[in-house]
């Protein structure tokens, strides 16, 4: 018997049961927004708190609207933000987990340093957000991963040119 969604049954139960996974993982997240079993400070005037707790271990999660789950892999361990061109992030539709190889063309780092008059250079976070961005939105056009795991970003859309224009320089 099928529901009105088009969901079994069976099916449903799984995708509550990863739902009720996920907001397990944010319950010790929401514990240290409250102060709750940990070392915090809280501003009375703006109600900020500040808390010793390091949350990396947990990476955020990126999802798109059909599903699909991204991860930057860097954020949970002790290595470094990749640069250079090449970012591999943690993709999972709910069932398979592939790791995912976004390049981004030299000669679209080369064009936006010259547009951006260096402000945004090679080793930027920029193109961190925009590989990923584009990785999101291959998975939602296709429901599906790149060919052999790897997509190349050879022309930055509109998107990305208009959040270049607010991108700081950061490194």
């Amino acid at each position: 018997m099928r529901p009105v969604n088009g969901q079994t049954v069976s099916e449903q139960e799984e995708r509550d049961d990863e739902l009720h996974a996920c907001v397990v993982g944010l319950t010790p997240r929401v514990e240290v927004a409250e102060g709750v079993g940990s070392t915090c400070a809280r501003n009375q005037e703006t109600d900020a708190v500040a808390c010793e707790r390091d949350d990396s271990a947990n990476p955020i999660e990126f999802i798109t609207e059909n599903g699909y789950s991204i991860v930057r892999p860097w954020e949970s361990g002790n290595s470094p933000r990749p640069a250079g061109g090449r970012y591999r992030f943690g993709v999972s539709d709910g069932f398979i987990e592939r790791e995912v190889q976004v390049e981004i063309s030299r000669r679209v780092v080369s064009e936006m340093s010259l547009r951006s008059r260096g402000r945004i250079e090679s080793s930027n976070s920029f193109w961190i957000c925009c590989a990923e961005r584009h990785l999101a939105n291959y998975v939602t056009e296709h429901a599906d991963f790149p060919d052999d795991d790897k997509l190349t970003v050879e022309k930055l859309n509109r998107e990305d040119i208009l959040l270049a224009l607010r991108w700081k320089k950061s490194g």
